[in-house]
């Protein structure tokens, strides 16, 4: 049988006066249970609490100094607990005036030890958390502004979600974050200050951890991990256009790092970054305005880093096999770079310092080294490196030179390519093995 619990029923009686026209409605069933409702200086405020099992806790503190009230509530908190060891605090602060500037929080928790904590403060903050958790699930959402949503959906075991979205780190105006996560031993973090952020979290399955923390304007985070042992950690600092980026991630003991500061940079932009791989580990920065980072990785213990620095650079980039280490340096102007590396124990470094340098590079087998440099404006390379143990070294430092290098099969080839006058053309082809070759002009 549902009983009142009084003192909260009291308290919310005196506060659903005439005068403040607030209302609470508070059911309880069985033993060891408690719920506070309080809405002082409140002004049509509405808390619903429905409690159903043993030792559940909801408190639930709404305050509001709208000058009148409208015929919707300004605060309004629901917080549904059954099951055991559940634990709920809302606390809803300041709206202002008008009934359209609702601060609303939603609660559902079903299971055993679960506990959500949500603090707005500000006008127009949703909050809603949905748990369904079969031992510990834990979730604390902060807000401080106004027009922010946050949705947590958690489900599994020892998950940890905190969004705080200008609370600690400085305001936010009209963000939204949006976490989902099933499994067990999952943790998301997410921290947005300013305006406009949009981040969304997806995580299914076990030992996943994705952190993104933005300010700025206008940043999009999308981050998806399947599998288990993942790692996705983006942090974007951008303004006007704002940045984006969109990771997924699949298998086991993979990470992901973005780094991105500026405006309209992008991170798989035309598709998101795809990690395929085991135990091999991404990362990604960029700095300036309009840069892109577009591919994927697959295979095992691979390594790729992606910086660029500048304006309108693009690296696009597909790495596979197992142990190969791949690394684009981009630091000017609209340089552009597509590499794909395949194979095993293979080793990639292109650089790129200048304007307009473009470089296609294609590499597979086994233990190659391959190294471009690009310093000027309008240099171009193209690169086919496979075969084993062969080394490719190019080095481009005026404007306009072209660089055509063909390592196929064999082994323990070489090239070496150094241009430093203006257009120069060189064109490498090596088949067999224990071929050299040298160019310098």
């Amino acid at each position: 049988m549902r009983t009142k619990l009084m003192a909260g029923a009291a308290l919310a009686l005196v506060m659903a006066s005439p005068a403040f026209a607030n209302s609470s409605n508070v059911n309880q069933n069985n033993t060891n249970q408690s719920a506070i409702v309080d809405q002082t200086a409140g002004n049509a405020g509405a808390s619903e609490i429905d409690q159903d099992g043993d030792q559940n806790q909801a408190t639930v503190t709404q305050t509001d100094t709208a000058s009148s009230a409208g015929s919707s509530p300004l605060n309004d908190s629901d917080i549904d607990q059954i099951g055991n060891d559940n634990v709920a605090t809302v606390e809803q602060n300041q709206t202002g005036g008008g009934s359209n500037t609702v601060n609303t929080s939603t609660i559902t928790q079903t299971g055993d030890n679960a506990s959500a904590y949500v603090y707005q403060e500000g006008t127009g903050n949703t909050s809603t958390i949905d748990q369904t958790a079969s031992g510990f699930a834990s979730a604390d959402v902060r807000q401080s502004g106004d027009d922010n949503e946050s949705t947590v959906d958690q489900f599994g075991t020892s998950g940890t979600v905190t969004v705080d979205q200008g609370y600690t780190t400085g305001s936010s105006e009209g963000s939204t974050s949006d976490v989902e996560q099933s499994g067990i031993d999952g943790v998301v973090t997410v921290y947005q200050s300013g305006v406009g952020q949009y981040a969304i979290v997806t995580q299914d399955g076990s030992d996943n951890t994705a952190e993104i923390d933005q300010s700025g304007d206008n940043n999009i985070a999308d981050a998806a991990q399947t599998g288990a042992g993942s790692l996705i950690q983006i942090t974007q600092i951008g303004a006007l256009l704002g940045n984006a980026a969109y990771i997924s991630q699949i298998g086991s003991n993979s990470n992901v790092f973005v780094l991105q500061d500026g405006s309209g940079n992008a991170v798989g932009g035309l598709a998101p970054i795809q990690q395929l791989a085991d135990d091999s580990d991404l990362d990604i920065t960029q700095d300036g305005s309009d840069n892109d980072v577009d591919g994927s990785q697959d295979g095992s213990d691979n390594t790729a880093t992606i910086a660029q620095a500048g304006d309108t650079n693009s690296t696009l980039f597909n790495q596979a096999g197992v142990s190969n280490s791949l690394d684009v340096e981009q630091d000017g102007d609209t340089n552009s770079a597509d590499v794909e590396q395949l194979g095993t124990d293979n080793n990639i470094l292109l650089a790129q310092a200048g304007t307009a340098n473009l470089a296609d590079v294609y590499q597979a087998g086994t233990e190659n080294e391959l190294i471009v440099n690009q310093l000027g404006a309008d240099n171009e390379v193209l690169v086919e490196q496979t075969g084993d143990s062969g080394l490719i070294d190019i080095a481009q430092n005026s404007a306009g030179a072209y660089a055509e290098v063909t390592q196929g099969g064999g082994s323990a080839n070489e090239a070496l390519v150094i241009q430093n006058s203006l257009d120069a053309i060189s064109i490498i082809t090596q088949t067999g093995s224990d071929n050299y070759a040298s160019i310098n002009q």
